[in-house]
């Protein structure tokens, strides 16, 4: 948390000292996967703001050097949900600023913090709406696209034997992939709601604000879990893959207490041949009667990419407005 606050209030020097030597900091790509595989690209994709892994001090020299320009009055960071473990931290945050564009930076945002036996951040990652972030802070410039050499998606980390809150999170993923909603579906609860955030309609993705999976597809804020399976069906029974639907596969976990923090990986190839590959954080809210409330925290500019849909407006490309 000590993070975020210094973060919050912009102060370079106090993010520097939570920080070991040689720590790092990672942020999506969009369309250029390559670039935001640590494996393939351990030197980050060279753009910003959405640049994959870099130096934490060059991370650091490049926000005092861009930050008051950007951002003259400063960005807030107003920490929202905490997920802890031994040596990881998830923290959900939601940023506010206004550009020197005059355009309103609102962004969602998930932290995951791995921390050395002193307490000292060795690495960040940043799972956050690229759409926005591209569209106030790298200016709308265009990124080129690439694909990985490789499916993301393999045979997850052995769980060993995990808490029933993970395990519950965790099942969702092999139904998803047999495109098996019925199973999929009945994992959630009667009530349970699904977040995921909204490019450039900022208004639409508060956490707490009634979302429209219709006005907006995939960029839609919060639904219930019966909107969202109607749209997946949707999408499975007009021939949107390839593949029977998205396979996800965790890489790791957090629990705490009922929230579960799944960092995981998705690969499916879509029905016009492209490949679809995205870096996720989910935050899952696992209740007594099954899943309450997930999260999703993902690469919006790469769905927006291959998809067809303008993240803007919320409809696909070449579509007339509703």
């Amino acid at each position: 948390m000590d993070f975020i606050s210094a973060l919050d209030r912009g102060s370079l020097g106090g993010l520097a000292r939570l920080c070991a030597t040689g720590a790092t900091w990672w942020v999506d790509t969009g369309p250029d996967r390559r670039g935001g595989d640590p494996q393939l690209s351990p030197h980050g994709s060279g753009r910003f703001p959405l640049h994959g892994v870099m130096r934490m001090d060059d991370k650091l020299a490049l926000m005092r050097r861009l930050g008051p320009t950007a951002f003259p009055t400063g960005c807030r960071q107003i920490p929202r949900r905490v997920v802890a473990g031994d040596d990881t931290c998830v923290i959900e945050v939601e940023g506010h600023g206004v550009h020197a564009s005059g355009v309103e930076y609102a962004n969602r945002y998930g932290f995951v913090f791995d921390v050395d036996p002193t307490g000292a951040v060795v690495s960040v990652r940043e799972y956050l709406d690229t759409v926005h972030a591209q569209q106030v802070v790298g200016g709308g410039a265009p990124v080129p696209r690439s694909s990985l050499d490789h499916p993301v998606a393999g045979d997850a980390p052995d769980p060993g034997d995990p808490p029933p809150a993970v395990a519950t999170a965790v099942a969702m993923w092999p139904a998803l992939a047999r495109g098996d909603l019925d199973t999929f579906g009945g994992l959630f609860t009667g009530d349970a709601t699904w977040w995921t955030d909204t490019g450039r309609d900022r208004r639409l993705g508060r956490p707490h604000r009634r979302g429209d999976i219709h006005a907006n597809g995939p960029f839609h804020g919060t639904v219930t879990l019966t909107e969202k399976l109607a749209a997946m069906r949707a999408r499975l029974a007009a021939g949107g893959y390839r593949s029977a639907a998205v396979t996800v596969t965790p890489r790791r976990w957090i629990a705490d207490d009922t929230l579960v923090a799944v960092e995981a990986v998705g690969d499916a190839v879509l029905a016009d041949g492209a490949r679809y590959q995205n870096r996720y954080l989910w935050i899952v809210d696992v209740r007594a009667d099954g899943i309450g409330e997930v999260r999703e925290y993902c690469d919006t500019l790469h769905i927006a990419d291959l998809m067809g849909f303008d993240a803007e407006v919320g409809r696909r490309t070449g579509e007339e407005p509703r």
